[in-house]
């Protein structure tokens, strides 16, 4: 059973409290635009890119879901990227 991506429902959160609130707005984010969200992680602007994907593939809701495999790999990517840091 998928459950709710808590780092996709985070970032939802702040764009809504950036005022980023439809589908066009979120599609049309620039950059400048993306970075001027306060606090977004590394994490969260790889979430936005899927999102922006899944928007014009029409799949908001597989964005939301958080399918078994995907989280697995998101995982390892992570603690790879801090092993690379240190």
């Amino acid at each position: 059973m998928a459950e709710v991506n808590k780092t996709n429902l985070r970032l939802l959160t702040r764009l809504i409290e950036s005022g980023i609130t439809s589908e066009k707005q979120i599609t049309a984010l620039k950059l400048k635009d993306i970075l001027s969200i306060p606090n977004i992680t590394k994490a969260e602007l790889t979430a936005l890119c899927e999102l922006q994907e899944e928007i014009k593939s029409a799949g908001v809701l597989a964005f939301l879901a958080k399918p078994e495999a995907k989280e697995s790999r998101e995982e390892n990517e992570s603690k790879e990227s801090v092993d690379d840091e240190t």
